[in-house]
């Protein structure tokens, strides 16, 4: 059986259920249980869905691990969303490519790709002959949630500009064991300032993948090669809700519009100078979201990214603030020079405005 037509089996939600549980359990419990091994395969009629179906729960029952690795759900997003740094749906949204390029001893896999028309979310899963043996400067067990990796180039067909990337350096995940890791990488597509088309190509070029120690430790591991890919996106704005504001102060600053979905809220603003202010979002139960980063463009404006929301949220208070300073002692340094610090004291508070987004 090939894997297009695994991922055609129609699973019940009962069925779906008890796979989640069993993935689930096995994110929890593989980091300790897990043995890199190969499996012989099976030739099973396509017919016999129903078997098939008890084969994959009876081996995501005894062996919670294995079913942490497989995508039988369609998607690798599923075994990482909520590892992440920025959580999310993001499996209910995922188009699977499985586009896989080898060299230099490693494989890797573009598994996943969802785009909202804001942010375009990749998944990947790398895979080393040589284990992976080391995180940070110390013989740890593999826990990081993070492997670097060096793009000669991340682009779309739709622009000559270069694409913006998220925060996190390298892929956002987990190693499954210490051969295999699985990972998100997250792009800004407002960062080309161009109208997004409902579909384009995705290109990137990986040059190297380095696990995650201090740099020039001489446990440093660096994999050099040439892992490129060219994909089809698929853009579903219908999953994005854009929600007019035009909300402003006579102090100048003004919310221009809020976009919801189902992985982050995305708020557009203008400043009235090109001084650097801060955001807090909070939604209607005093949840604070959690910031990922702003991004500044011409006449004041500026695009903050926060963290998604609970599906049952009906409002949300944006705030914009500068934080107070008190000047404290002034510190003279060995070379003759001198600093003064500076303590943070308070919060003025320049717009203040709680905003229905049902």
């Amino acid at each position: 059986m090939n894997n297009n037509e695994f991922f055609n089996i129609k699973i019940t939600e009962s069925i779906d259920r008890a796979i989640d549980k069993a993935i689930d359990k096995g994110i929890a419990r593989g980091n300790s249980e897990i043995k890199y091994k190969k499996f012989k395969k099976r030739k099973i009629e396509i017919g016999i869905t129903a078997a098939l179906i008890s084969l994959v729960i009876t081996f995501g029952t005894i062996n919670p691990a294995l079913a942490a690795k497989l995508p039988i759900i369609g998607s690798m997003f599923k075994v990482i969303e909520k590892n992440v740094d920025s959580p999310a749906d993001y499996s209910e949204y995922a188009t699977s490519l499985n586009t896989v390029v080898s060299d230099n001893g490693i494989k890797v896999t573009l598994s996943d790709i969802v785009c909202d028309g804001e942010e375009l979310y990749v998944t990947y899963k790398v895979e080393s002959k040589e284990p992976f043996k080391y995180e940070l400067n110390e013989n740890k067990p593999l826990d990081s949630d993070q492997l670097l990796e060096n793009e000669a180039y991340h682009k779309v067909s739709f622009s000559d500009k270069e694409l913006a990337m998220g925060k996190v350096s390298g892929l956002d995940g987990k190693f499954i064991d210490e051969h295999t890791f699985i990972g998100m990488k997250k792009y800004y597509l407002k960062s080309l300032g161009e109208e997004i088309p409902d579909s384009f190509d995705f290109e990137v070029k990986i040059t190297s993948i380095t696990t995650h120690v201090f740099e020039n430790n001489n446990k440093n591991q660096i994999f050099n090669g040439n892992w490129a890919f060219k994909v089809p996106v698929k853009v579903d704005k219908s999953i994005s809700k854009n929600i007019q504001v035009n909300y402003k102060t006579d102090n100048g600053f003004s919310i221009d519009s809020i976009i919801i979905t189902p992985f982050s809220v995305v708020i557009n603003s203008t400043n009235p100078d090109n001084e650097y202010y801060n955001m807090k979002v909070i939604d209607d139960k005093n949840r604070k979201l959690k910031f990922d980063s702003g991004r500044s463009f011409d006449e004041n404006k500026k695009i903050n990214y926060f963290g998604a929301l609970s599906k049952d949220c009906k409002s949300l208070r944006v705030i914009i603030y500068k934080d107070k300073l008190e000047e404290k002692e002034t510190i003279k340094n060995s070379d003759g020079s001198a600093e003064i610090g500076y303590e943070e004291v308070g919060e003025e508070i320049l717009l203040d405005k709680t905003i229905s987004i049902e």
